[in-house]
């Protein structure tokens, strides 16, 4: 398929079904990962908007919505972060998670971090606080790298409860 030019567009048939296993495939895993490790991360560098033309969440929204579930049965933490190098797209994305994590309680919440970049992937994505550290502020974040720094057109939204290192 070719890139789409739209922010939001249409939901192919082969989108679909790689979203179904998606799903699966998280939902078999999450439970595995949360009773083996206190935090888990969750990766996407080419997240998209978050929605599809009907409605249609994406793939950052359906993991979302598969580790919550899981963090209901096991006391730990997750961090989702997430890599968009169009803006109307991280626009969008930024709005989908904020609505995904509103349907969530606050427990939960709390306990996913989401990071949401504009920009390039790059591997200083991924740092994350060591594990020395302690949960705290809702607004701070772990990552604090972009794609490029130093470009004022490069930016990130986080929500979670990962404090920023020291």
């Amino acid at each position: 398929m070719a890139v789409p030019k739209d922010a939001v567009w249409e939901r192919d048939p082969h989108t679909a079904a790689k979203h179904d296993l998606l799903k699966q495939y998280l939902a078999a895993w999450a439970p595995i990962l949360l009773s083996r490790l206190d935090v888990i991360t969750y990766a996407e560098g080419f997240a998209g908007a978050g929605i599809y033309k009907h409605g249609e969440p994406g793939s950052p929204v359906i993991a979302y919505e598969v580790f919550a579930d899981a963090l209901h049965r096991f006391p730990k933490r997750m961090r989702v972060i997430l890599v968009e190098e169009d803006a109307r797209r991280v626009k969008e994305l930024q709005r989908q998670m904020e609505l995904v994590r509103s349907r969530q309680t606050d427990d939960i919440t709390k306990r996913i971090a989401v990071d949401v970049h504009h920009g390039d992937f790059h591997p200083a994505h991924l740092r994350s606080c060591g594990a020395s550290e302690r949960w705290g502020n809702p607004s701070s974040s772990c990552w604090t790298a972009s794609a490029d720094p130093t470009s004022p057109s490069r930016s990130s939204k986080s929500w979670g409860a990962i404090p920023a290192p020291k």
